[in-house]
């Protein structure tokens, strides 16, 4: 098989390797990351470590699906939302589910981050998770074709990248049970803004999560219970 430089090898080859798992892909949805594999280990620890009894997780900018796919497999008995603006993205994660049986433990919903989920659902779910677009705009113009080649929605969120980290900071408060957590995958420079919004919105216990390069990557604040 000949390939394109300037197109991902994962679209090229219609998969891409998550948690054990070869998910499926295409230009419809971001291509999943090892940083993304961190967040799920970690939110899934926080989950076991509470010994809650069928723990229920939103996971907000589901793309492929990943992230509940990840999750489910850690969790035996969560339950998990996964919400997206795009139709077409969460299409792709409805294959991915029944490609891995997970149908009867995930629900896709269409949703402009949290505005499918008022007012039903204040104060409901034990986690919120999300790996949201958070590539400044200054970052994106420097990216590589193969990356670009990618939704440029599921990647760039505004002049400092923070558009949607800081949605997730405001209003996960609102839908987070007491005593839940907040869980987000930021960028490489992002921690400290992120942290310094999760404590402006309330939450508390913030803690940070480094990868494999050694970039605080992934960001976790807990709702008083």
């Amino acid at each position: 098989m000949e390939y394109s430089e300037t197109v991902p090898v994962q679209y090229q080859e219609g998969t891409a390797a998550f948690m054990d798992m070869n998910v499926l892909v295409d230009p419809r949805v971001l291509i999943p990351r090892p940083e993304t594999e961190l967040l799920v280990s970690v939110a899934a620890g926080l989950c076991r470590g509470k010994s809650w009894k069928s723990p229920v997780i939103l996971d907000v900018g589901t793309g492929t699906g990943v992230i509940p796919l990840g999750l489910t497999k850690l969790i035996e008995d969560c339950r998990v939302i996964g919400a997206d603006i795009c139709e077409e993205a969460l299409n792709v994660a409805r294959e991915n589910l029944r490609r891995f049986n997970r149908e009867d433990r995930v629900e896709l919903v269409v949703s402009d981050m949290f505005a499918a989920f008022v007012p039903e659902y204040e104060n409901f779910f034990d986690c919120v998770v999300s790996n949201p677009p958070y590539v400044s705009e200054k970052d994106y113009e420097g990216l590589d074709a193969w990356v670009k080649a990618e939704p440029r929605i599921a990647l760039c969120a505004g002049r400092e990248g923070m558009d949607h980290l800081n949605v997730l900071a405001g209003q996960s408060g609102r839908f987070l049970a007491p005593g839940g957590f907040i869980a987000v995958e930021a960028g490489y420079d992002q921690a400290q803004k992120v942290k310094d919004a999760f404590r402006v919105s309330g939450f508390t216990d913030i803690t940070a999560f480094r990868d494999f390069n050694g970039y605080e990557r992934v960001i976790t604040g807990w709702k008083r219970g």
